[in-house]
């Protein structure tokens, strides 16, 4: 005898009632400014230094950090020493200007 398949329900069940909905996909890659992106850039630095209380990293460190180069991240940690965000130590560290 040959063996019988198994029954399939008439109506499938409502937790497999899954709708799909396509995602939007497009062929183009869409590049923003290198202003809004460098001031991406300055905010995460922001944000670092203010959620990780007591960060004092180098040059170097915080540009590994960041994963931008070195000259970049130089300019952008003595903007926010200018404009009184951060303070650059003697040694070469920058940290929030509370933590002396």
């Amino acid at each position: 005898m040959p063996a019988r398949a198994p029954r399939v329900p008439k109506s499938p069940s409502p937790l497999l009632d899954v709708r799909f909905k396509p995602l939007p996909m497009t062929g183009r890659v869409y590049r923003r400014a290198a202003a809004t992106a460098t001031s991406d850039i300055v905010d995460r630095v922001r944000c670092e230094f203010v959620e990780m209380r007591g960060f004092s990293p180098t040059v170097d460190q915080a540009a590994r950090l960041f994963q931008i180069n070195r000259e970049d991240c130089d300019r952008i940690l003595m903007e926010l020493v200018e404009e009184g965000f951060l303070t650059r130590t003697p040694d070469g560290r920058y940290r929030l200007p509370s933590q002396q």
